[in-house]
């Protein structure tokens, strides 16, 4: 009996520690989606009860004076914590994966296949393709569910009869903070002069809409008073936005500016149509 229990225990805590490591790594392991993640995630499960037994179990021992086992079955209720706490990482990481998958699903349906390929024009930050593609998407079919999530509400209003030419986007240092910011607006000036400007996102490592328009509101940059900075003026308001660089992080920060902006002064920026991006 005694070398059973020992036998027993090695390969418990062997076992318990593989499914514990496994869980903890199984993002780089790729078992979210897998039938062997969802078992790590039941075995995480019953670990809970093997270790609420080990505990009883050691203490039992310990009464009895058999300090050896009480410890070992303490070393196994451990471990087994660890499965469990394995196997909650992987719970919560298959959760996650479902949601993307679902999230992604619903996307393809509403944008149609291959929405999200590799744009033809290269050197785009990763995270900026992403919110271009969405975009991009949205103009294509002349979408409007996403507006909103994306900053873009006024941008129905120029689609005209050829969305994909009339809308366009650039990538540019608006802040002054040496970090390019994605710029969604026309492609060509408007009636109004200058190039009108849906959103900026700020931040390639962590896309920010920092500048949003609203339904019957869009944007217009001058000249700021350095180089290399500008204003951001909204169309029918007096006054603007001095865009600047909020400290210690990519993002666009805007501060009030009084007085209203002269229209001559809208700058017309060099836009890529989205037809050229796909």
């Amino acid at each position: 009996m005694k070398i059973l229990f020992w036998i027993l225990t090695i390969l418990s805590l062997i076992a318990g520690l593989f499914v514990s490591v496994v869980g903890y790594f199984a993002e780089g392991l790729g078992l979210y989606s897998s039938m062997i993640g969802k078992i790590f995630c039941m075995a995480g499960i019953l670990s809970v009860a093997v270790s609420v037994v080990c505990a009883v179990l050691g203490i039992i021992k310990l009464r009895k004076g058999n300090v050896k086992k009480a410890v070992v079955l303490a070393l196994v209720g451990l471990v087994y914590s660890g499965v469990m706490i394995g196997g909650m990482f992987l719970d919560d990481a298959v959760d996650t994966v479902r949601m993307e998958n679902d999230t992604a699903d619903r996307k393809d349906e509403m944008y149609g296949e291959n929405w999200d390929s590799a744009p033809a024009i290269e050197g785009i930050p990763e995270l900026y393709v992403e919110v271009l593609n969405e975009i991009y998407a949205i103009a294509k079919d002349e979408l409007d569910g996403d507006l909103m999530n994306f900053g873009v509400v006024a941008m129905p209003n120029y689609y005209g009869r050829a969305p994909l030419d009339n809308i366009g986007f650039t990538i540019m240092d608006v802040n002054g903070d040496n970090v390019n910011e994605l710029v969604i607006g026309t492609a060509a000036p408007v009636e109004s002069g200058g190039t009108a400007i849906f959103c900026i996102y700020s931040d390639p490592e962590n896309p920010f809409s920092s500048v949003s328009s609203i339904e019957g509101e869009t944007y217009y940059l001058h000249s700021g008073e350095a180089e290399g900075s500008y204003l951001a003026e909204i169309d029918g308001r007096d006054a603007a936005w001095e865009l600047k660089a909020l400290e210690g992080e990519s993002i666009v920060d805007i501060n009030y500016v009084e007085g209203a902006m002269d229209p001559a002064g809208r700058l017309t920026l060099e836009m890529i149509p989205f037809s050229q991006y796909k």
